[in-house]
């Protein structure tokens, strides 16, 4: 192979044969890349010597692990004990099993130990043969073992035995039960074997009562295996570190079921102590870590406090508490409590002239739409649930329908009274009270049955936004343009409204409730105007967008109570001698005006109408 990169890399190896190792190392020193590689090896490379022999400093730094073990002293005594079958010992009359002797154990059970005992001791039993050349000695079975260490799964494999011993004996007893034993041998319990486990038990069972099992091993952890049948590992962590001219493993950590690294005593070649192998890159705020790697958490969730893992996020409403709703439900509070101060003067002098002349009838309706207005706030600002926002929908726009169906019916039955009294003595029709008031309510009641349509169509509900990472928002199951959608017949009637306070603007100035009309929808236009660019320029903002909706709706009725309500209330408590009938005046009428017995009747009409109206008049008989 060829090394010819000039970086740092970092080379992971994992093989269960260490000779792999050695030749990668011996690479890089023929490539004079030394140096150039962070080596970590799996726990086949561990701490032998093996692999960095007479190549130590090309290994230098390199990371190992190795299964963290405990030598079993009685594993050592029993094993040094073991003898190998000699010929005349008689291992078949006793069933397999091992047999004591005054020298040691002979071990019947095990049909390679002859096998290991001649290669380790360079002995033969039979010494007819001539595999291991002519020189070697006959074994005696008396040898004894020099230069042993035990092998470091020893551990591991009497703990798996164990687990399986385990495992069985809970099969046995699960399916077959136990059962006492005659008294003569002692009356004790033990196993009973059964159909169920015979002639062997069956695997998928078994699997399962090895996968439940759990004891403490010899090693005095804790045995047990996780879902997917894995032992849980635990691991000692080593650096191959130069000390003195001298290089040796040096444990630096451990793992066991959780990573607990040592970085002080880690150590790199130049001896710098502040190099490392990789660079930490820290993750965005809606991604947790797995394997080293950032994954985002998704909409409506977020990181837990250690990365780890992935927590649902609570999902926000506006709290009454905050700037964005204290600001319209003041401005609420105060309307509502100016709409009823405003609504108990009307009933008060209910029978007054003013009140009287300005149309009571759709003055209440108007006031209920303005109450209407300020109590929406309260409800858009309230916690969704399924009957607010159904609360919210036919709300909304009904609200706004009671106050402008009443400013269009007035100004409509304006327009028509003036523009007939010009050309026709003829009293138009529909101006009554009552029928301006079905008038009014049947405008109404085409919002409510496209409301009530909407609700059939699309049931209410709740439902999360994620306008930011991070951020869950409880909010009703309606779209923005349904929202919108259901406030266009309410823009219609402002623009009807408009229009017909634009054509009554030269009524005589008399009567000047037409221009308060009029400064009131122009006052509506600019504030609707202003609230579209606000609440889909808001970049999703929703407090921003709710705030702004309370605030618009809150303005409009503002101004429809500040204009048309506020001059009369004044008239009505600090200007009382305004509050006459006009006809109670002495009209004198100029000279060389001859009326008509006609014209006199139209006048007469139009002051049932409205006393107002006898400014029409006054114009009219002086342009004569």
């Amino acid at each position: 192979m060829t090394i010819e990169s000039d970086s740092y890399l970092a080379v992971l190896k994992f093989t269960s044969d260490i000779i792999p190792f050695r030749k990668l190392l011996q690479a890089t020193i023929r490539a004079n890349k030394t140096g150039h590689f962070w080596w970590i090896g799996s726990d086949s490379w561990g701490a032998k010597v093996y692999p960095v022999r007479d190549q130590e400093w090309a290994a230098e730094g390199a990371i190992t692990i190795l299964p963290r073990r405990t030598s079993l002293t009685g594993f050592d005594t029993y094993y040094k004990s073991l003898r190998p079958r000699m010929d005349g010992d008689d291992c078949e009359k006793n069933h397999g099993k091992n047999i004591r002797t005054e020298h040691g154990e002979i071990n019947c059970r095990n049909v390679w130990f002859r096998e290991f005992w001649s290669q380790h001791h360079k002995c033969a039993f039979d010494i007819n043969t001539t595999a291991m050349g002519p020189h070697v000695k006959q074994c005696t079975g008396k040898e004894k073992l020099h230069e042993y260490e035990q092998e470091g799964l020893v551990p591991f494999v009497v703990d798996a035995v164990y687990s399986m011993a385990k495992a069985v004996h809970n099969m046995v007893e699960e399916e077959c039960g136990i059962e006492w034993t005659d008294e003569n041998e002692g009356g004790e319990k033990r196993l009973r074997l059964c159909s169920k486990v015979l002639p062997a038990p069956p695997g998928a069972r078994l699997l399962r009562h090895i996968r439940n099992v759990s004891f403490t091993g010899r090693q005095g952890t804790e045995i047990r295996f996780n879902k997917d049948g894995d032992a849980y590992g635990s691991y000692n962590i080593y650096q191959y570190q130069r000390k003195d001219d001298k290089y040796d493993y040096v444990k630096i950590g451990a793992w066991k079921e959780e990573l607990g690294l040592d970085i002080s005593l880690m150590k790199w070649r130049n001896d710098s102590t502040d190099q490392c192998c990789w660079s930490c890159v820290a993750c965005r705020e809606d991604a947790y870590v797995f394997n080293d790697t950032c994954i985002a958490c998704g909409a409506g969730r977020a990181p837990g406090p250690d990365r780890s893992h992935c927590l649902r996020l609570p999902a926000q409403v506006i709290r009454w508490g905050s700037p964005w709703a204290v600001a319209p439900l003041v401005l609420s509070a105060c309307g509502i409590i100016a709409t009823i101060f405003t609504a108990a003067v009307f009933v008060r002098f209910n029978a007054t002239p003013i009140i009287m002349a300005s149309g009571r009838e759709l003055c209440y309706v108007l006031l209920t739409g303005i109450l209407s207005c300020y109590l929406m706030p309260f409800l858009i600002l309230a916690p969704p649930t399924p009957v607010t926002c159904g609360a919210l929908r036919v709300g909304l726009g009904i609200c706004l329908s009671l106050c402008y169906s009443a400013i269009f019916t007035k100004t409509n039955r304006i327009s028509r009274i003036f523009n007939r009294g010009v050309k026709s003595i003829k009293r138009p029709s529909y101006t009554s009270p009552r029928s301006q008031i079905v008038i009014c309510l049947g405008i109404v009641s085409v919002q409510l049955l496209g409301a009530v349509i909407w609700l059939v169509i699309e049931k209410p509900a709740t439902k999360e936004i994620y306008p930011y990472p991070l951020t869950a928002v409880l909010t009703c199951g309606v779209s923005t343009f349904s929202l919108m959608m259901s406030l266009v017949y309410n823009m219609v009637l402002i623009i009807l409204c408009t229009l017909y306070a634009f054509k009554t603007r030269k009524i005589p100035e008399n009567f000047n409730e037409a221009k308060y009309i009029g400064f009131t929808m122009y006052s509506t236009c600019i504030v609707w105007l202003a609230f579209i660019p606000i609440y889909f320029g808001t970049n999703n903002d929703y407090t921003i967008q709710i705030s702004s909706m309370c605030m618009c709706i809150d303005i409009s009725a503002t101004v429809a109570l500040g204009c048309l309500f506020t001059p009369k209330v004044y008239i009505v408590l600090f200007q009382p001698y305004k509050n006459v009938r006009q006809g109670n005046t002495q009209v004198v009428l100029p000279r060389g005006i001859q009326l008509h017995t006609h014209l006199l009747q139209t006048v007469l009409l139009c002051l049932q109408e409205n006393v107002f109206l006898i400014g029409m008049f006054k114009q009219w008989s002086s342009a004569e």
